[in-house]
């Protein structure tokens, strides 16, 4: 069995949406202090905002997981982490941004290899990868908010010995 997700739109286009909001406010501010047309200001304004938040969606939008039988394959913007079902530890609810609730799962250890989203290998794992911990946990609610439900849930189930609490 291998399933392969994507994160949610909503995630997508929350992860772009506070960014072009900044951006429409900054360039307007900008325009108005330049002279600019105020009607060529808000054209401008709400182009530039919208290609970058489709920019952002496209590039999160590109970033997978993969479960199987095995373990997980999540795969980030310039690096991909591996884990095995063997080497669960927790699930722990965090907040993305302060607003946004998703589930993380983390596991004794995990494999980091410089890998983008297109395959290419590239030189180096980024140091801050294994600083804050993200080579061994693994934002399952960014793929798929009913996890415990589905074939995630399944595999922990059954990977998992009784004392360990995935609740």
């Amino acid at each position: 069995m291998q399933v392969t997700y994507r994160p949610r739109w909503s995630l997508a286009f929350f992860s772009g949406g506070v960014g072009a909001i900044v951006l429409a406010v900054v360039y307007g501010l900008l325009a108005i202090a330049l002279g600019l047309p105020e009607n060529l200001t808000a054209a401008v304004t709400v182009a530039v905002s919208v290609v970058y938040l489709l920019l952002i969606v496209m590039r999160v939008r590109r970033r997978s997981l993969t479960v199987t039988e095995e373990g997980m394959i999540a795969q980030r913007d310039t690096f991909r982490v591996a884990v095995n079902w063997v080497d669960f530890v927790d699930v722990q609810p965090k907040r993305i941004g302060g607003l946004y609730p998703v589930d993380v799962m983390t596991f004794s250890v995990g494999a980091v290899e410089p890998m983008d989203v297109r395959g290419r290998r590239r030189k180096a794992v980024p140091p801050k990868v294994h600083t804050i911990g993200a080579d061994r946990r693994i934002q399952v609610g960014v793929y798929a908010p009913d996890w415990r439900t589905g074939p995630i849930g399944e595999l922990v189930a059954r990977h998992s010995s009784p004392s360990e609490d995935v609740e």
